[in-house]
């Protein structure tokens, strides 16, 4: 046995035993109180990437969660309004019904009216959420979006809603009384009204506040135009085209054998977007109107162009165009007797219906009779019929009753609306908060410590940490004994 002051071999070896020893204690200390295997890269390179990876996903779906709830709060409140307006719709109807059997004095009927239009009003603006209205129609008055949007998953997908105007005007019953005033379409037995020799039948109605110009609509009481066409031929389709262009103020617009709309750049420069209802918008650069294309309840194709809006960008006067398809009922045009009304005025009155208007038809004739939706009566003549018959109006209680139950199921569409996206924005959240879970487990499988293990390991780590030091002082303690060799 070698003795060198110089080179204690011995203690060269426990103090690397010390070391390795201390750095695994530092190691498991490390695990025990973070409660992780691996937090730095340098633990496993390729699973800390991983779990990161995981880490961001986890925090997306965080923030897609707050912002799917901000969205179902907006939508409950709307929804808690519209009930309470739905309500006082159907108190509306029971008023007018009572007012008829009863003989209740017209001005007593017409007050209690005026309070339940007031109550409905304040309920499209007490549906406000954070700036957020989907009943107002209308932006302003701490009111700054009708619309609302939500990023529903990790690729960037979105839920949207476009909001709908649940006040008394956007509900059709401005100016509402007892004696309301509709009009009476004798389109039914109007002979020759659907044969094609004449032209695409059109009918346009238009609708206002109460003495409602085109350049004195509001936001909550736009000047609308409303045109319906009956297409049924390609003829049909140019008229409709035309009919955009003269309300959009473009020369290019087209409609194809499909029914797809387009507008050509080259002649009429715009720009286009897709709006919350996934609805093509078109804006044109030259005149600023903006064209909408969607579809009615119906299947018919909507084309709404605004050609108005006020200081908040709101639309105060507006062109609404029904492409009413007949086509398959073109074999009623020859087969019905002559007086009775063919098939077409059937999706007429559906395309009517489908705008907020109401409508009811004589059994007989097939005549229709018109109110709600602000109807413009005080000037028949104003109505547009080409190859629909004549035009006439009529008041009394009957009109004023069609007006309020056009008004409800205008109310329950919107309120199914809601109550359908309140459900789908039920099991978004559930299935975000559903992923959110999973990465969080799978986050925790990889990089978690067992805290049990590395306790187990603690032990035995201190107890080795303790032999090493020991180790170390009996080898330090070598080299003096060999002064004992030079006594």
């Amino acid at each position: 046995m070698t003795f060198s002051v110089n080179t204690n071999t011995a203690s060269i070896a426990a103090l690397a035993s010390l070391r390795m020893t201390a750095s695994q204690l530092t190691e498991t200390e490390s695990q025990i109180s973070t409660g992780k295997k691996i937090s730095t890269a340098s633990d496993d390179p390729a699973i800390y990437a991983i779990s990161q990876g995981m880490n961001s996903q986890i925090a997306g779906l965080a923030g897609i969660s707050s912002g799917l709830q901000f969205t179902a709060q907006v939508l409950s409140t709307a929804s808690t309004q519209a009930t309470s307006t739905s309500t006082l719709l159907s108190t509306l109807a029971t008023t007018i019904t009572e007012g008829q059997t009863q003989g209740l004095p017209p001005d007593t009927l017409n007050d209690s009216i005026n309070s339940t239009l007031k109550q409905i009003d304040a309920n499209a603006t007490g549906a406000t959420f954070e700036g957020v209205n989907l009943l107002s129609g209308a932006v302003g008055n701490g009111i700054t979006s009708t619309s609302v949007s939500a990023v529903q998953d990790l690729v960037g997908d979105k839920f949207s809603l476009e909001g709908s105007n649940a006040t008394s005007s956007g509900l059709g019953l401005a100016g509402l009384n007892v004696a309301q005033a509709g009009l009476d379409l004798s389109i039914g037995s109007t002979a020759g009204a659907f044969n094609d020799s004449t032209g695409p039948v059109e009918l346009t109605l238009i609708s206002s506040a109460p003495g409602g110009t085109a350049t004195t609509g509001t936001a909550q009481s736009p000047y609308v135009t409303s045109s319906y066409i009956l297409n049924n031929d390609n003829a049909a389709a140019t008229t409709v085209a035309t009919a955009i262009d003269t309300a959009l103020g473009t020369t290019s617009s087209a409609i194809s054998a499909t029914g797809a709309y387009s507008l050509n750049s080259g002649t009429d420069a715009y720009t286009s977007s897709t709006n919350a209802n996934g609805d093509s918008v078109y804006t044109v650069t030259a005149t600023g109107n903006t064209l909408t294309v969607g579809k009615d309840a119906s299947g018919n194709a909507t084309y709404s162009i605004s050609s108005a809006v006020d200081s908040n960008g709101n639309t105060t006067a507006k062109t609404n165009i029904t492409s009413v398809e007949t086509s398959s009922a073109e074999t009623n045009n020859t087969t019905n007797p002559a007086g009775t009304a063919p098939l077409q005025v059937d999706l007429l009155m559906n395309a009517i219906q489908n705008s907020g208007f109401g409508v009811t038809k004589d059994s007989t004739t097939g005549d229709l009779t018109v109110s709600g939706g602000n109807l413009n009566t005080t000037d028949p003549g104003n109505v547009s019929t080409v190859g629909a018959g004549t035009v006439t109006a009529v008041t009394g209680a009957d009109v004023a009753l069609g007006a309020v139950n056009a008004a409800i199921a205008k109310m329950n569409t919107i309120s199914a609306s809601l109550g359908s996206s309140t459900n789908l924005l039920t099991g978004l959240q559930s299935t975000v908060s559903t992923l959110s879970d999973a990465l969080t487990t799978g986050v925790g499988a990889l990089t978690d410590a067992d805290l049990s293990a590395e306790s187990a390991k603690l032990t035995s780590l201190q107890t080795k940490q303790q032999l090493a030091i020991q180790s170390l002082s009996i080898a330090n303690s070598q080299s003096s004994s060999i002064m004992s060799l030079f006594r």
